[in-house]
């Protein structure tokens, strides 16, 4: 009677490790099927968001204006700054809207000294640098350029900085170089 007790008793727990395995096999198998249709799903997503990103392209003429009174093209300069001078247009060729859309503006001295580094919107406006050339602008131009919010540029649209929409980027030094790249994220 024992060795049929025994045997009854290997027989059970041979059935409920294997019925323990089963399950777990079965649901180990469930999460990698799981996990591969996350995979496709991210892969798939991807695929959609490259398809419907925005890509922006600069047409700009920039120059560096001299301040304090000097003369750009024969006219007095009336502005105390020298400032950079940002025309032209912005144009998205891609298949999705450009959502926070602006110009980085990164410009150095001669020196290699980094006068400005900035990012504004492309609906034009005259910004400072710095405490004094922000001070400026408000005081002359009630504010001018001092909404800094970044702007959408639909699919196949040109954003003008055209008159009256040019960018002017009033600073304390002169600069001799710079790089102005249009910035946008693919969603709001």
């Amino acid at each position: 009677m024992n060795k049929k007790i025994i045997a009854i008793s290997v027989l059970i727990a041979v059935l409920f490790v294997s019925a323990i395995a089963g399950t777990i096999f079965y649901y180990n198998n469930k999460v990698s099927n799981l996990n591969s249709q996350i995979s496709n799903l991210k892969s798939q997503l991807t695929q959609l968001k490259s398809l419907t990103s925005a890509q922006l392209v600069a047409s700009l003429s920039i120059t560096e204006i001299l301040g304090n009174d000097s003369t750009s093209g024969g006219k007095p300069t009336p502005i105390p700054y020298n400032y950079l001078y940002i025309s032209g247009g912005v144009r998205n060729i891609g298949e999705g809207n450009a959502y926070n859309a602006g110009l980085h503006v990164v410009a150095y001295t001669a020196d290699g000294t980094l006068e400005i580094d900035i990012t504004v919107p492309l609906s034009g406006g005259i910004y400072g640098t710095d405490s004094g050339t922000n001070a400026y602008v408000l005081k002359t131009w009630g504010g001018g350029g001092s909404n800094m919010e970044l702007g959408i540029v639909y699919t196949e649209n040109i954003a003008s900085l055209d008159n009256p929409d040019t960018i002017s980027i009033l600073h304390e030094g002169t600069v001799a170089n710079w790089t102005v790249t249009p910035v946008w994220t693919n969603s709001p």
